[in-house]
């Protein structure tokens, strides 16, 4: 059985959560396989022509001056025409009607900015993130606006179809290549969703991986 340790991350640095610490990380794991948070398509913007970038893959490209591995782009999500535009529209309705909100997202920059990627990968996070989005859904379901109701069900539709999808490409590849050791680097928003997906995904193929999150027993 492969086993694969998810380590939530995120895009930008932030405190101690930067490249230096990441590749701390993955040294001390040691992948033969790194799933990424990114398209398949873009993989040469990232890695050949260097065009983007982000705190993944610039970690991820120094560790592959000390170590070959096998990079597996798992992310399909292709942005809707006005997705931006919606999200925009959902942020600032909720920043500017909701303090507690926007208290809690300031909490958690600080605690992640402070204590890096122990505390991102930590069920205090998880908790602290649960929270900030109950307020923000509650802040929509009580707007009265359909319009931002409907938009906040799109947006959610859509993140959830696109951690499935993820899931999915890892579960596909790990069927049909045989590894020891993988990771696979997702954003951190995340964390609830595919953590959610990998439970209900076990019981169905409990045998092919052994997950694992980074900081846990």
């Amino acid at each position: 059985m492969a086993r694969i340790t998810l380590i939530f991350t995120v895009h930008s640095a932030m405190g101690l959560c930067n490249e230096i610490e990441l590749l701390k990380i993955l040294e001390s794991i040691g992948p033969d396989v790194l799933f990424e948070e990114i398209r398949q398509s873009d993989f040469d913007s990232f890695y050949r022509f260097r065009a983007k970038s982000t705190l993944e893959t610039r970690t991820v490209g120094r560790y592959l001056k000390s170590r070959a591995v096998r990079q597996v782009p798992v992310d399909e999500f292709t942005i809707p025409l006005g997705f931006h535009g919606d999200a925009e529209f959902l942020f600032d309705y909720v920043e500017s009607n909701n303090s507690e909100y926007c208290e809690l997202i300031v909490e958690r920059n600080d605690k992640v900015s402070a204590l890096g990627f122990m505390y991102l990968n930590s069920q205090k996070f998880k908790a602290l993130s649960n929270r900030s989005q109950e307020s923000f859904q509650r802040t929509v379901a009580l707007s009265g606006s359909q319009a931002l109701i409907d938009k906040l069900s799109a947006w959610d539709e859509k993140m959830r179809f696109r951690e499935a999808s993820m899931l999915d490409n890892i579960y596909k590849f790990s069927r049909s290549s045989s590894f020891t050791d993988g990771c696979f680097l997702v954003g951190a928003e995340h964390m609830s969703g595919i953590l959610e997906s990998i439970d209900q995904r076990v019981q169905v193929e409990s045998g092919l991986i052994e997950w694992h999150v980074w900081n846990e027993p």
